[in-house]
């Protein structure tokens, strides 16, 4: 009977940590598949953005060649637009050609036998004529692709409408570039080097269709990590990765369940308990000195940077700042649009200071900057001319653009008050001082 018993203990036992350690097994599995999607996204989303910068700089020839035709009230020579076309064209290597086709014909191109795409009549073609008739109707630039910007090469059109004024249609500024070149810019093909398939696919919403640009795979991603691609007049291209073998591979698999057979439960399920929770106390101590919305030092943060300072009686400098007129940004466009521009603002008075300096949020739009060491007037005066041009940068937000400024004030320690209450009062005055200023001046406009 007693050995029975044991019998029965022995094999529940061995049910029990059976089921917890497969359980264990299938979150070591789902942790590792993570952390390579996680990786992967990482990698297509480094190389999407290259490809939206890349497009960027590209769209940005035809906005010159815009900015120029406006200027001369739509007259341009052959002269001048080679002149200008060469020394853009040298700074591309996958450029194929620029043009001009005012009223949709192509009137001159650079090179001479560059017609961005075949025939000098192109732009009236059933397939492109679609996409020029969008451009002229919403006014905004379009790309192409794949397209043939020669026989039998694949390239890339961008083409940009342009306006004298309000009404005056004047023609196209259209710039090709070779495909294959282009995506060797972002060493894209690197991907296959490093076990991925992949796929680029661009999402047409001009002829609301899906095209696939490039690819590299055999078969159909199944679970892909992917990375969208701003292009150009609204319309993005997917980025999709996967590894060649999958997330898993079948001999990981094995080893953890083979792990998980022979770890006794209560071991197994001690550490990973103790682990869990240690690195949770971790988390949540870094979490305790950041600010949840925009990930600057919080205001516990900077009590405590404060009284460190004041305890060791080292020289600082505070800079106080708030945004101006940001209850209307939360009435106007709701909270939701208000987060994310003080998401955005932290971030750009971030990358305003130096790294051994501090930025706290201690509250609503109310930021402050801890300089350390000893300064002059000048360099804090520049400081805050530094935040107040990044900060003024246009902030878009979906289909919102805002232009946003700061009241800012400063104070140092121990010049302007040895004591951080006085410091801080000094501070806070002149941030005032200088937000009733610029309400003065702007009432005075």
């Amino acid at each position: 009977m007693t050995k029975k018993r044991n019998v029965t203990l022995g094999l529940a036992t061995f049910a029990v940590t059976l089921a917890l350690t497969t359980i264990i097994a299938a979150l070591a599995i789902s942790t590792i598949s993570s952390s390579r999607k996680e990786r992967a996204l990482f990698i297509a989303t480094s190389i999407a953005n290259r490809l939206e910068a890349e497009i960027t700089a590209r769209e940005y020839i035809t906005r010159i060649f815009e900015i120029i035709i406006m200027g001369n009230n739509g007259k341009m020579s052959e002269k001048e637009f080679n002149t200008i076309s060469e020394a853009l064209y040298d700074d591309y290597l996958d450029v194929a050609g620029i043009a001009f086709a005012p009223d949709g014909i192509v009137n001159f191109s650079y090179p001479e036998d560059a017609l961005i795409g075949i025939d000098t009549n192109l732009f009236a073609k059933t397939d492109l004529g679609i996409y020029s008739d969008y451009s002229k109707m919403s006014r905004l630039p379009v790309i192409i692709v794949p397209t043939e910007i020669a026989e039998g090469k694949d390239g890339i059109v961008i083409r940009r409408p342009v306006f004298l004024d309000e009404d005056t249609f004047w023609g196209f500024v259209s710039i090709s570039f070779d495909m294959s070149y282009f995506l060797a810019e972002v060493n894209i093909s690197e991907l296959a080097n490093q076990g991925y398939e992949y796929k680029l696919i661009s999402n047409n919403s001009i002829l609301d269709e899906k095209t696939v640009i490039l690819e590299y795979s055999e078969k159909e991603l199944t679970s892909p990590a992917s990375a969208l691609i701003s292009t150009v007049g609204g319309n993005f291209w997917t980025l999709s990765i996967e590894p060649i073998d999958g997330w898993i591979y079948l001999y990981e698999v094995i080893a953890v369940l083979f792990i998980a057979f022979i770890i006794s439960a209560l071991a197994a399920s001690f550490m990973y308990a103790y682990m869990t929770m240690k690195a949770n106390a971790k988390e949540l101590e870094i979490l305790s000195y950041r600010d949840a919305l925009t990930n600057l030092n919080n205001p516990r943060s900077y009590q405590e940077h404060m009284e460190d300072l004041s305890k060791k009686k080292l020289p600082y400098g505070l800079i106080f700042m708030d945004l101006n007129d940001f209850k209307k940004v939360n009435d106007t466009y709701g909270h939701e649009a208000g987060d994310a521009l003080l998401n955005i603002v932290a971030k750009r008075l971030q990358n305003s200071i130096r790294e051994k300096d501090k930025a706290f949020r201690i509250g609503g739009d109310e930021f402050v900057v801890v300089i350390h060491g000893t300064h002059d007037k000048k360099f804090f005066e520049g400081v805050i001319a530094r935040m107040r041009q990044n900060v003024a940068r246009e902030v878009t937000i979906g289909e919102i653009s805002l232009t946003v400024s700061i009241s800012a004030g400063y104070a140092r320690c121990p010049e302007d008050g040895t004591k951080y209450e006085d410091v801080v009062k000094k501070a806070d005055d002149a941030m005032y001082y200088n937000k009733r200023l610029m309400k003065a001046r702007r009432e005075q406009k």
